[in-house]
């Protein structure tokens, strides 16, 4: 009994363990549905609105695609809002995005404001020749009125005697609605080039600094030379030199060489690891010795022995160290940010800036954008504990 009660008590730690650490994973994704006003309020907002299915239904209505939904050319919306008719009749508008001189949707779309049927109607008609993926709206609804909206909005203000309703789009469809952050901020930067960029370098510095830091770990593990242990020793002691020590003489040497802003700057400096080299080493010396003599006595070189004993059976750390080295360089921010300025060089850290300016945070776009960037990391680390878990398998020596 007391065995069992022991079980329990450190299972429901675990459980409890793991719920605290990926709170913060769905406190990212439940602000990636919000909107600005939800993501914004004091008051945590555990379940947004796009994320229940009731307002699934009603953005379905709304917009040409069920899916996608959108106002195409010549086409028109009607809003229902159920109400009695009397007093100061409600008010729409279609607002001009800030900062533009010029707006289509807002000059281009007829709002009409009508009752009927113990409702009122707001009607928008597209009047140009352009569809309008994302139509803005803003009623302003007299507060001694029932205010019951079809779709709920983006946000809600007291204005004199208005409730003021606002929709960044009020013609999502279905998937436009639940998914309106992650489109915004797909369309707000180049992702496709930043990631590219950040795979690129980072599967480069895995498949260069692999090759580089297995042959000096073969070297210090298994060739004898003169002085060995001193230079394991000294290039171990690089280590406790902080990285931000390096950042000026490099970005100098960078400058010199004339590497800014190219690929060479992004990879040249990181292809060298002391941790790499430290990993490896460890592997092969956990070998067992009887294999390389028996190579050597067959007529094996140094490069044989590495390439068809030491990195097979070393399997494990290879991928440790390919993990490690890749959620780095995918991970980067400082050294991007120093050695890079064209958009064309950026990488996915640098884009996520996109949503971080002087006037505010879109933490909507932020977050949504956010999830996208660490899908293929979590993504990786699937894959990559399926293939650890088979490394060590195939590392046992029968």
């Amino acid at each position: 009994m007391r065995r069992s009660l022991g079980v329990l008590l450190v299972h429901a730690l675990l459980l409890f363990g793991g719920v605290l650490m990926a709170f913060p994973f769905y406190w990212m994704l439940a602000t990636s549905f919000k909107s600005p006003q939800e993501a914004l309020q004091a008051e945590p907002i555990w379940w947004p609105e796009r994320m229940k299915p009731q307002n699934w239904l009603q953005a379905a209505r709304l917009g040409d695609s069920p899916l996608w939904g959108g106002l195409g050319p010549g086409r028109s919306l009607e809003l229902r809002f159920p109400a009695p008719e009397g007093g100061e009749p409600p008010r729409a508008l279609v607002p001009r995005t800030p900062g533009a001189f010029v707006d289509p949707r807002a000059e281009g779309t007829k709002v009409e404001v009508v009752y009927g049927e113990g409702a009122w109607r707001i009607r928008l008609l597209n009047t140009t020749g352009e569809a309008f993926k994302v139509l803005p709206l803003v009623v302003l609804w007299p507060k001694d009125l029932p205010l019951s909206p079809p779709l709920p909005p983006d946000a809600l203000r007291s204005q004199g005697a208005f409730w003021r309703l606002e929709w960044v789009n009020i013609a999502p469809g279905a998937l436009g609605y639940v998914f309106h952050n992650y489109l915004e901020a797909w369309r707000a930067a180049p992702w496709g080039r930043y990631f590219f960029n950040s795979f690129f370098t980072a599967l480069t510095q895995v498949a260069v600094g692999l090759f580089l830091a297995a042959l000096a770990a073969f070297a210090l593990a298994r060739l004898p030379f003169p002085g060995k242990e001193g230079v394991f020793v000294l290039i171990l002691a690089t280590m406790m030199v902080p990285g931000e020590v390096l950042l000026i003489p490099n970005y100098v040497l960078l400058a010199r060489l004339g590497w800014l802003d190219t690929y060479y700057a992004l990879i040249v400096p990181w292809l060298a690891s002391v941790f790499g080299v430290f990993l490896l080493r460890q592997f092969f010396l956990s070998l067992p010795q009887d294999l390389f003599d028996a190579a050597r006595i067959d007529g094996a070189g140094p490069l044989t022995q590495l390439f068809r004993i030491a990195l097979p059976l070393a399997v494990p750390g290879m991928i440790s160290y390919g993990i490690f080295t890749f959620l780095g360089a995918y991970n980067a921010l400082l050294w991007p940010l120093i050695v890079t300025q064209s958009p064309e060089m950026r990488t996915v850290q640098l884009g996520l800036q996109a949503f971080v300016q002087e006037a505010g945070s879109d933490y909507g776009a932020l977050m949504a954008a956010s999830t996208f960037v660490i899908l293929p990391v979590i993504l990786g680390y699937f894959l990559a504990q399926r293939q650890f878990t088979e490394g060590i398998a195939r590392s046992g020596l029968k």
